[in-house]
């Protein structure tokens, strides 16, 4: 039983260095790789984000979210603002800084709608300009209608 999977697994593994569009190879089929889709209203949020200040800092000896605060009260710094703190030389974290705190980027570019700070920075390019080119859903809106900004 091995022996049968070794055979394949090495005639796969050869055919597929031949040719990498390969969809079958010896009669199996291969599964093509799927991709990560993104959801419309992180990437309105990614969009209004993109024009925020964006900080670069180091961990330290201190861990992302310790830096990350000791930084932003060291030098003062008012909401919003987008921190990218590198843990090592594969790792950078990312955080938000809005008016009740640090949130995870990820967090707030998903749910950019509940950020005073962030519906001024749409309010002063103007919603057109920001959305122009991405559809959202009328879920998108009607919930983003619903919070109003009004949480965080």
């Amino acid at each position: 039983m091995s022996e049968f999977k070794v055979t394949i697994y090495t005639s796969i593994k050869q055919n597929f260095h031949k040719n990498e569009n390969l969809q079958s190879i010896n009669g199996f089929k291969l599964m093509s790789k799927k991709r990560k889709r993104i959801s419309r209203r992180r990437l309105a949020g990614q969009r209004v984000m993109s024009h925020v200040p964006i900080f670069h800092i180091e961990t330290g000896k201190h861990k992302p979210v310790t830096a990350a605060r000791r930084f932003i009260a060291e030098n003062g710094l008012s909401a919003p603002s987008v921190f990218n703190v590198r843990r090592n030389e594969h790792t950078t974290d990312r955080f938000f800084w809005g008016e009740k705190g640090l949130f995870s980027a990820q967090y707030a570019e998903e749910n950019h709608f509940l950020f005073p700070s962030l519906k001024r920075v749409v309010e002063g390019i103007g919603e057109e300009k920001i959305f122009e080119g991405l559809e959202l859903s009328a879920d998108d809106w009607e919930e983003i209608e619903e919070y109003e900004y009004a949480f965080v």
